[in-house]
């Protein structure tokens, strides 16, 4: 037997002899109790730090697929101001106009003596919804709002 594990051992031995007093043994178990209580706490504490964390991680996400949804409308754009028959940059009112405009000219309602055409109107008038609903959402920044 080596010396290491004499001397480990010995510590056992006398680590149990002192667990047979009265006085020491409920020391060691109010120190353990204390112990417990604290991990316990720092395991409370440590849950809301990660529930706080994940929050924010969410957050981040969602602010981040805003922020990719805005660029990829930007980059769409210049399709969705020629549906309505704009020029890019044009403002929320002239959007709003040229959207009311193209759907009275559009609407399949008009053509409803003829499956055909209006057919290919509510076709159309589908493009025209996705161009506002697109080029709004650019212009004002917000979200299109959905039930």
């Amino acid at each position: 037997m080596s010396l290491i594990d004499r001397l480990k051992d010995a510590g056992r031995a006398a680590a149990s002899a002192a667990m047979k007093q009265p006085a020491v043994r409920r020391r060691v178990e109010r120190v353990q109790a204390k112990a417990r209580e604290l991990r316990e706490e720092i395991e409370e504490r440590l849950g809301d730090v990660e529930s706080d964390l994940w929050a924010w991680i969410q957050k981040l996400e969602a602010e981040a697929r805003k922020g990719q949804r805005q660029v990829q409308r930007k980059q769409s754009s210049a399709e969705h101001y020629r549906t309505l028959g704009l020029l890019p940059g044009a403002n929320i009112d002239e959007v709003k106009a040229a959207y009311r405009k193209k759907m009275r000219e559009n609407h399949p309602d008009r053509f409803a003596h003829d499956k055909k055409a209006e057919a290919a109107a509510h076709a159309r008038a589908q493009q025209i919804n996705i161009a506002y609903q697109e080029l709004t959402a650019l212009i004002t920044g917000r979200e299109a709002r959905r039930g």
